[in-house]
């Protein structure tokens, strides 16, 4: 990987910019809600205080790392961060790492996170110098499934009840998907 600074990217409705440490009243917002954090290991936020550790404890730590800290969504409209798109789990031998995102559920549907995840890829092959990438999502995420999808990423497993979910109390199936340099 030859840096980990990320370059800000204008798309047609929102702005990929690196995180910062005042983004977390916008993240506390979006991470509150039930629904747009219904998939995710972590949320719904109590309170702002979650939402600014959180920012410090895992998305700024990456920098001791020496790992991107992550993208923010930023609405052109509204100039807030509505989500968050970000390089995780880097496995440095194998010059890979994975992708997770999420965007406010009254953001869904308009193609932002396809554009987002579209620029995301291309930046971690071209910036990054990565030669893989890594999608994981589970099986009721039907609208992560589509995303994934359209951006050229590929099936190679679906892992049965491998996910405990401490919001559903079950096991869920895990499908991961990858995506190679060309």
């Amino acid at each position: 990987m030859r840096t980990t600074k990320l370059p800000t990217i204008e798309l047609s409705l929102v702005t990929l910019r690196s995180i910062q440490k005042k983004d977390f009243k916008d993240f506390f917002e979006f991470g509150k809600d039930k629904e747009t954090t219904e998939f995710l290991t972590w949320g719904p936020f109590k309170t702002l205080k979650d939402a600014k550790t959180m920012l410090k404890y895992i998305y700024f730590k990456r920098q001791q790392r020496n790992e991107p800290i992550g993208y923010a969504i930023v609405s052109k409209e509204t100039s807030k961060m509505i989500g968050t798109i970000e390089y995780h789990t880097f496995n440095h031998k194998g010059n890979s790492c994975e992708i997770g995102y999420v965007l406010h559920k009254d953001y869904w549907k308009k193609g932002i996170m396809t554009e987002a995840l579209q620029k995301v890829t291309q930046i971690g092959f071209e910036v990054l110098d990565l030669d893989k990438l890594v999608i994981k999502h589970l099986r009721e995420n039907i609208g992560s499934k589509k995303v994934i999808l359209k951006n050229g990423y590929k099936l190679v497993a679906i892992y049965e009840k491998q996910h405990f979910h401490t919001k559903t109390g079950q096991y869920h199936d895990v499908f991961v998907y990858e995506h190679w340099k060309k």
